[in-house]
């Protein structure tokens, strides 16, 4: 009997612990082809059409990410890959049970995957690159650099330092006992008692390393145990510096693109005096994002990379946005001063984020921006929100053009701030209720496993259990929906009420119609009906 290769082993020993205890597989919306494009071409990429691509995924697990992706996609064609035999079947039951037929999930390791002469649009590498060994980190840049098509953008999730310094502290103390148990349950059950146990003992003992280890049982309390046992217990989870990955990737024949996130990039939330000596610090982008991180402390990085030959625009304003849409959830607040006059006028989210705008035409146009929420305005149309008192201002090109460059930089601005939402390619989801509502296949199959879904926005959301059954009647029309309902109700399956100030009641027939018709339009608003 031949003996295997350390490799081999170690890729048992990996496939032996997601069997025993899956990785929770659902989507991650900074992954979608449509969100990765509109970053390329934020940065000047001509990222290739979403609606007519070729994506991987490595790691795929369930295909919790890639099976909403192929839903909503269903021009483009996925190919998902893993080594766990038990989490791929899980996922194929699904693709079946919804027919799906434009993606592929194989059994596979990393180090094995070839392709020869098969080209990606969009590679996503979610949860991996820190989690396995050294080579197989090297071969994750090699499939890019062999499998990107030539505008391809590829993701890849990793642990960094320096935030990772301390946790990476809690990590080898948390294996350290551990290992002591075979079963990765029982690991996971000590692991917690540990941290659990470290935390009072530090308590009275000493207050920094007490609030560390605050701060750690706090991230682990509320998480599943697949997260603590694959981030914390498992044999290889190798951070590395920033500006590590950007050289490793430089090696590879790649080259940094930006984070998934824009807001992750820009320090937007510290003072003049530390962006200005972060500016004087950087020579370079990877200079500047290496220094964030500094300043941040920062634990995890979502970087998107692509080939090395490609030229990237990195001054960003009205040019990069002249074909994308934007929205903006801000809400107006009350203000004694007229939009078209100079003086602050304030803007808050759900979130209690806020903005404040001063000059007359920026505040019309995000007023009438946020006006429009959910739709996303092209940004060509921005300028049109701009009137004085009388009506819409006749603008020369000079001043046109004026316009257009100071609303380009509050975009930038704002994107900076996580306070509007860019796109590029057009939305898939009803902003608006239709005649004839539908949702996704994948959304019917979901609800029968429970309470989440993925909606189109390629988002997971809790559903309360009126939406879950207005999903169910959907097709129905107004009567049919009602009497749905009141089946429901007289079944003892669901139990409807209405305050009035005097207490809980049972809803009339009047009110059942109203309590319906709010919970179609909460379902538009959380992007589960499909466009007319």
């Amino acid at each position: 009997m031949s003996e295997s290769s350390p490799e081999s082993a170690e890729s048992e020993q990996v496939t032996f612990s997601y069997d025993q205890l899956p990785y929770d597989s659902h989507p991650f919306d900074r992954t979608h082809p449509d969100h990765l494009a509109t970053m390329g071409r934020l940065f000047g990429l001509p990222s290739p059409d979403p609606a007519s691509s070729r994506v991987l995924e490595i790691g795929c697990a369930a295909g919790g990410n890639l099976i909403p992706m192929a839903v909503s996609l269903p021009g483009s064609e996925f190919v998902g890959f893993d080594l766990s035999r038990r989490e791929l079947e899980d996922g194929q039951k699904v693709v079946d049970a919804i027919g799906l037929k434009n993606i592929r999930l194989e059994h596979a390791d990393i180090l094995d995957f070839h392709r020869p002469g098969e080209t990606f649009d969009y590679i996503v590498c979610h949860g991996v690159f820190s989690w396995v060994s050294a080579e197989a980190r090297q071969r994750i840049f090699e499939i890019c650099r062999d499998h990107l098509s030539e505008n391809g953008i590829a993701y890849i999730s990793y642990n960094t330092f320096p935030g990772w310094f301390m946790r990476g502290m809690v990590r080898q103390m948390l294996c350290f006992h551990a290992r002591q148990f075979s079963d990765p349950q029982t690991q996971v059950e000590q692991a917690r008692a540990l941290l659990d146990f470290l935390n009072k003992a530090a308590k009275s003992y000493d207050p920094t390393y007490h609030a560390l280890l605050q701060r750690e049982l706090e991230i682990v309390k509320h998480r599943q145990d697949s997260y603590l046992f694959h981030e914390h217990l498992e044999q290889d989870n190798d951070p590395l510096f920033f500006y590590q990955f950007a050289e490793q990737a430089s090696s590879h024949g790649l080259r940094y693109l930006s984070e998934t996130q824009f807001s992750e990039m820009v320090p937007s939330r510290f003072s003049p005096e530390i962006t200005q000596t972060l500016q004087t610090l950087s020579r370079d982008i990877i200079h500047a994002e290496q220094y964030l991180d500094f300043l941040r402390n920062r634990t995890f990085r979502r970087t998107l990379i692509c080939r090395a030959d490609r030229t990237l625009q990195r001054e960003l304003g009205a040019d990069q946005l002249q074909l994308m849409s934007v929205r903006c959830g801000l809400k107006l607040q009350p203000s004694p001063v007229p939009l078209h006059q100079p003086g602050e006028q304030q803007f808050k989210n759900s979130r209690g984020l806020t903005a404040t705008i001063s000059h007359p035409v920026l505040k019309q146009v995000l007023a009438g921006l946020c006006s429009r929420w959910p739709e996303y305005v092209p940004f060509t149309e921005l300028p049109n929100f701009a009137n004085d008192e009388t009506g819409p201002v006749i603008r020369d090109s000079a001043r046109w053009a004026e316009d257009r460059e100071e609303i380009g930089s509050l975009c930038m601005q704002l994107l900076g701030q996580d306070l509007v939402e860019l796109r590029s390619e057009p939305i898939r989801f009803a902003t608006k209720l239709p005649d004839r509502p539908q949702t996704s296949p994948l959304v019917l199959h979901q609800l029968e496993k429970g309470p989440f879904v993925t909606n189109l926005r390629h988002e997971m959301i809790k559903l309360n259990d009126m939406d879950r059954h207005l999903l169910r009647c959907l097709s129905e029309d107004a009567e049919g929906r009602r009497r749905y309902f009141e089946e429901r109700v007289k079944n003892g399956e669901l139990v409807i009420t209405a305050f009035d100030g005097e207490g809980d009641r049972e809803v009339d027939a009047e009110q059942l119609d109203e309590l319906i018709a709010h919970g179609l339009k909460r379902l538009a608003d959380q992007a589960l009906i499909l466009p007319a």
